[in-house]
């Protein structure tokens, strides 16, 4: 069905704009001068910055006291940078507000007809609500819970409806020309495992069986090339090359190759590709067969019916549970669920990226939140054209720490030494365990943002937005973590 374009309203054409104006500031890094000089900087920062052979200019620093009024560090903070994922902050803390920390997704199941002596005697429909972590087992307990009501057949097909988001009109290969990394997976409204596809290696497995893949789709092809070897495992013997061949076609051919020892230990690996629905369609179609069950016909795109019956739903967990996810593995297709969810809930269905930004505007505002420039695009940070100052995240996450919701936020954040994407860093001295970061990285982009508990047990907001050429190579990392150390012994 074709939708026609309709005129953008204020705020929409406010923010386009936003988004051209970003996109023309952001061309590739050019020098600017800073708002503040280098030696408004702590000397272990410069030094680092030094050593790394990188530009103070290119650093906005944002650093205040929970207690305070006024930043204990503003480098260049009115200045607009690329966050990378440090943007999934402003979709954490916007949808604890728009939705709440309890809020939950629903997955519902219905029929053109009650069951009768087991039997669906027409089509079965399956409608998502946006759940950004459905997984194949919360399908196999929908699965159980249709037998437990009786239904052994259906006889007609299986309707997937997904309607509540609009569809997005992009490529998964836009952004870096890697349409099968799991980072890149599209939206959908009903979404099973992220989109991806488990590729298992079983290197004790004979032939074609050392390799499988879930959910089984008769569509796609396994080339399974590997080499098994009978030495004993080590990073030479180790070494399987997982190729995905037109990942976006429904006919994808997975292609595994490369050398690998009989005695490593059995390791899964993630890819997109293939046709979403014929993923979540086969992945039931299994289950539902496995358990006894039989379907006569095969899926379709379509909506539930008026008159459907329900069935059963299936509810997520809360949403605080799954912030816990998005931020501390910085999951971008959990990020874009959430925030197009935000879209459908206030704005109506179906939820689109302009609805959703709209929504997230008002937030600022109704937060008291100076948001001038801001640019978020889809809300997980993986874009080229999103923007936010130090003093935006700043002042939101100072916000945070008197709000309703502190524990939940940070809760959700990767700590230092300790967990999530922060883990290896920091690693040493009694700074471990307290900073909670969210991290961002991007090529020409190293960010990170969150809450640092100091020696002297003050709490610090921390921002640090680093746009320059090839920071994202350890770098923009030493830099931060200097500052860090700094705070810690110093704040």
């Amino acid at each position: 069905m074709e939708h026609q374009q309709q005129p953008l309203c204020p705020a929409a054409r406010r923010s386009v704009g936003r988004l051209a104006a970003a996109a023309l500031a952001g061309l590739l890094l050019l020098p600017l001068a800073a708002t503040a000089a280098n030696d408004a900087l702590p000397a272990k920062v410069n030094a680092e910055l030094a050593a790394q052979k990188l530009d103070a200019n290119h650093l906005g620093l944002w650093v205040q006291a929970v207690d305070s009024d006024t930043p204990l560090i503003n480098h260049q903070g009115d200045r607009l940078f690329n966050p990378a994922s440090v943007m999934k902050l402003v979709t954490t803390v916007a949808s604890l507000d728009v939705l709440g920390p309890t809020f939950q997704w629903k997955t519902e199941f219905l029929a053109d007809t009650k069951p009768v002596n087991g039997v669906i005697n027409g089509d079965l429909y399956i409608k998502g609500y946006g759940d950004p972590w459905f997984r194949s087992e919360d399908l196999w307990d929908a699965v159980r819970r249709l037998r437990e009501l009786g239904v052994q057949e259906i006889r007609g097909d299986v309707i997937l409806d997904d309607s509540y988001f609009a569809p997005i009109a992009a490529d998964p290969g836009d952004f870096d020309n890697r349409p099968d990394r799991v980072y890149n997976a599209l939206p959908n409204a009903l979404l099973l495992d992220n989109r991806a596809v488990r590729i298992s290696i079983t290197p004790h497995g004979q032939g074609e069986s050392a390799v499988s893949t879930w959910p089984p789709n008769p569509r796609m092809a396994l080339d399974n090339s590997l080499n098994l070897v009978n030495q004993p495992c080590r990073s030479d013997t180790n070494r399987p090359v997982i190729d995905i061949r037109n990942p976006t076609d429904p006919g994808a051919e997975i292609q595994v190759r490369g050398t690998v020892s009989r005695q490593c230990a059995p390791h899964l690996y993630y890819r997109v590709a293939g046709d979403p629905h014929d993923a979540f369609f086969h992945a039931f179609k299994e289950l539902f067969e496995s358990a006894g069950g039989s379907i006569t016909g095969t899926w379709r795109q379509g909506l539930v019916q008026a008159g459907a019956t329900r069935l059963l739903t299936h509810d997520s967990r809360p949403l605080s549970n799954y912030l816990w996810l998005m931020n501390k593995w910085s999951n971008n297709v959990m990020a874009r669920q959430i925030m197009l969810t935000m879209g459908a809930e206030i704005e109506g269905t179906p939820a689109t990226e302009l609805k959703a930004a709209r929504v997230i505007e008002r937030w600022a505002e109704d937060r008291g939140l100076n948001w001038d420039g801001a640019v978020v695009e889809n809300g997980s940070g993986l874009s080229r054209i999103s923007r936010l100052s130090p003093r935006q995240i700043g002042q939101m996450l100072l916000s945070v720490w008197t709000s309703p919701y502190m524990a939940e936020v940070m809760s959700t954040l990767p700590i230092a030494g300790i967990d999530g994407t922060m883990r290896k860093r920091l690693t040493d001295g009694s700074i471990r365990g307290h900073a909670h970061i969210k991290t961002g990285t991007l090529r020409d982009v190293r960010a990170g943002a969150g809450y640092l508990l100091a020696k002297s047990g003050r709490r610090y907001v921390v921002v640090m937005l680093h746009n320059e050429q090839g920071v994202q190579y350890g770098g923009g990392t030493r830099v931060q973590d200097a500052l860090l150390t700094w705070l810690y012994e110093n704040g």
